[in-house]
């Protein structure tokens, strides 16, 4: 019924001039330019994990150069920047950067940020700590009828789909919604922003076509439901509303989209022959390398740029991001066979010993999109980044605040 509410009210549509997925056709890059009001040519940010380069001042910094207070929750590839008029932050859990405001958010933070990183390989140890964090961070009484009804869903979920990391993104999400509605309670922000991820990774993974809904959809829709339905409860009279998805997607089912992914993102790449470099990686097949001297970044970059599947394939797009840092992604979608190795240099390594076949895609970005919204003035067709400017016109300069 929640969902169905939503898809009744006002509603616009969204474009974007980037066509072309990882260059562009990504919501890491979309969100950027709704958060700052500028397409992708002139904000440049193309990859996930790149907020300290981002200089435009977000929404959140143009509504607080108003008077205005905000709250941000999950905002994807986001930069906290000044904390004038804020409330409450927390980064995405790939935005590896930033710190959430206050401080004590880091906490409830570390877990998710270790699991979406490293799920193909656990370091218990390394996970227990995240845990602990987690759990102190609940510890205070404060939290604990929170924490009890995040519980009880979390337990339900268990039962329908089994302990897995897709069931595990959409309690977050759930989570998430939690929290938001709970500091718009206290903190009562003036703006107040939450991303939610769960659904596109399962259009990525469990988009079926026909009658049958896998479990991990069914699931995600039911939670999704629920979290409207928080979140609408929650508006306040005459509060503006806008729910956007940035980006639709399109059944690709079938059509032979295999997405690989690193075993253990550290491990790769020190597999590869790639030495002095510290792994930042990112949501798929995407990784940040972090240097400490310029020459073993130049070894790596050329390195990178050699290696091959025995296919013949080139096995990795490589961007260069300063002196010191090196992005890399795998740059084939084919069935790669078993056999298949890896050459980088004198190294010659199995490709499934380092990579792990995540799925074959279900859904792929388009450049079109939705904006549902109320109490808010919108065009019927305007461009992603076009938003930021009708946002910052529902906070008038100079006059009380009034909540959006």
């Amino acid at each position: 019924p929640n969902i169905r509410s939503v898809l009744k009210m006002s509603r616009a549509s969204t474009m974007t001039d980037d066509l072309i997925e990882h260059q562009g056709l990504d919501p890491w890059v979309q969100w950027v330019g709704v958060h700052c009001g500028k397409p992708t040519e002139e904000h440049g940010i193309r990859r996930l994990g790149s907020t300290g380069t981002q200089t435009a001042p977000q929404i959140w910094h143009a509504v607080a150069e108003r008077g205005y207070s905000w709250g941000a929750w999950g905002v994807m590839n986001a930069p906290l920047g000044s904390t004038a008029g804020c409330k409450f932050f927390m980064p995405d859990a790939w935005s590896f950067d930033e710190a959430a405001y206050p401080g004590s958010f880091d906490d409830l933070l570390a877990l998710p940020r270790y699991v979406a990183r490293n799920y193909l390989e656990i370091d218990r140890k390394k996970a227990f700590f995240a845990a602990l964090r987690f759990a102190r961070y609940f510890a205070p009484p404060a939290h604990w009828r929170l924490l009890s009804r995040f519980a009880l869903q979390a337990g339900r979920a268990m039962l329908a789909t089994g302990p897995n990391v897709h069931t595990f993104g959409t309690l977050l999400d759930y989570l998430s919604v939690l929290q938001f509605v709970q500091l718009r309670a206290s903190k009562r922000p003036d703006l107040s922003i939450i991303f939610l991820n769960h659904i596109a990774h399962l259009q990525h993974q469990f988009w079926t076509t026909g009658e049958f809904l896998h479990p991990e959809m069914e699931l995600g829709l039911r939670l999704n439901d629920a979290m409207l339905g928080m979140l609408l409860r929650d508006r306040k009279p005459r509060e503006g509303l806008i729910v956007l998805n940035g980006l639709r997607q399109e059944n690709v089912a079938g059509k032979g989209h295999y997405v690989y992914r690193q075993i253990n993102p550290q491990a790769a790449v020190e597999a590869l022959g790639i030495t002095g470099g510290r792994v930042e990686q990112c949501m798929t097949n995407d990784a940040h390398i972090i240097f400490e001297a310029a020459g073993d970044a130049d070894r790596a970059e050329t390195l990178l740029r050699s290696c091959r599947l025995s296919d013949g394939c080139a096995a990795f797009f490589v961007e260069r991001q300063g002196a010191l840092r090196i992005f890399y992604q795998l740059a084939f979608e084919h069935d790669v066979a078993r056999g298949t190795t890896l050459i980088c240099g004198n190294r010659v390594y199995p490709f499934y010993e380092v990579f792990q076949l995540v799925c074959e895609r279900t859904g792929a970005h388009i450049p079109d999109g939705d904006v549902f919204f109320d109490g808010i003035d919108i065009p019927a067709k305007l461009f992603n980044h076009e938003l930021f400017h009708h946002m910052l016109n529902h906070f008038p300069p100079n006059v009380a605040a009034r909540a959006a």
